[in-house]
């Protein structure tokens, strides 16, 4: 069968704040990440792809059918999302639903040294194995939207 997975995003609260005369929306500002920098790695010139996290995600069977699509809004919660997910949905066999509805965390701004939040539900015993490794943790997050 067919399948797609769709990411709605705008970057940065309301995007570029341009409304479409007669659309009711606004626009979006993924070039953000571009420089107008000569020779900076994410100068705007053709071929350059700088970082965003506008990632759908297709999982596939081993025989390379599908198995699910999966997405998820959030800035550097999305490819931490997706990898939580796709945990959630194979190793713990979990449905799609359960895997979303599961606590998550994320590395709020995706660095290895970034604060780690925890959302409401992490067993208490993970986030004190996590502060005796000496992650610099936030807990009872509400979810990421």
């Amino acid at each position: 069968g067919n399948a797609t997975s769709v990411v709605n995003s705008n970057y940065m609260g309301f995007g570029t704040g341009i409304v479409p005369t007669g659309c009711g929306f606004t626009l979006q500002n993924r070039g953000y990440g571009f420089s107008r920098e000569v020779g900076h790695a994410n100068e705007y010139w053709p071929g350059k792809r700088p970082y965003h996290t506008i990632i759908p995600g297709l999982l596939t069977n081993n025989n390379g059918g599908l198995y699910a699509t999966l997405s998820n809004m959030g800035g550097f919660m999305q490819p931490q999302g997706h990898l939580q997910l796709t945990v959630a949905m194979l190793s713990q066999n979990l449905d799609p639903q359960a895997a979303i509805d599961a606590p998550r965390f994320c590395i709020a701004d995706g660095t290895r040294d970034g604060r780690l939040l925890l959302e409401e539900g992490v067993d208490s015993k993970v986030e004190e194995a996590l502060k005796r490794m000496g992650h610099d943790i936030q807990t009872g997050v509400s979810g990421w939207g």
